[in-house]
């Protein structure tokens, strides 16, 4: 388990495995949380600017958010999250794009509210093939300290 002390400014670590959309995905999720014609038909995609099926920021956040889970080596001692900053949607996520993630770690700090937990803040981005970032977010989440041996 992996507890406050043991995470550092500078810690980095990114995904080893692509995430590669497909329409299929791209339309059921789109089809329930964000309908948009661009989103659920492709010919109505075709003719925006983008020239084919792209999915949702939403849908592209979620992707970071479990891709960024699944690059967790070792379980962290994680209480909550408690925010996201500095959203940007950089570039639309498109039917066969292959997505990684990548994290470093840019604050840590006691919390003061609450003994034993600190506040971890980290700085993700999610990429495509073509090494463009989709979105690219700050979040930060209170993390336990280590216990304390008796």
């Amino acid at each position: 388990m992996l507890y406050f002390e043991d995470i550092g400014v500078g810690d980095f670590k990114a995904s080893t495995d692509d995430y590669v959309l497909t329409a299929a995905e791209i339309i059921e999720f789109c089809g329930k949380w964000d309908p948009l014609p661009f989103h659920v038909d492709e010919q109505a995609a075709a003719a925006t600017p983008v020239g084919k099926l792209f999915t949702s920021a939403v849908h592209s956040m979620a992707i970071a958010i479990r891709l960024g889970h699944q690059m967790q080596i070792e379980p962290t001692a994680t209480v909550m999250g408690l925010g996201w900053d500095e959203v940007r949607f950089r570039t639309p996520a498109c039917v066969g794009d292959a997505l990684r993630v990548r994290g470093e770690i840019i604050e840590t700090r006691l919390s003061e509210s609450q003994p034993g937990l600190g506040i971890v803040r980290s700085e993700l981005k999610l990429t495509n093939q073509r090494g463009e970032t989709v979105i690219e977010f700050k979040a930060a989440a209170l993390i336990r300290r280590r216990p304390q041996e008796s």
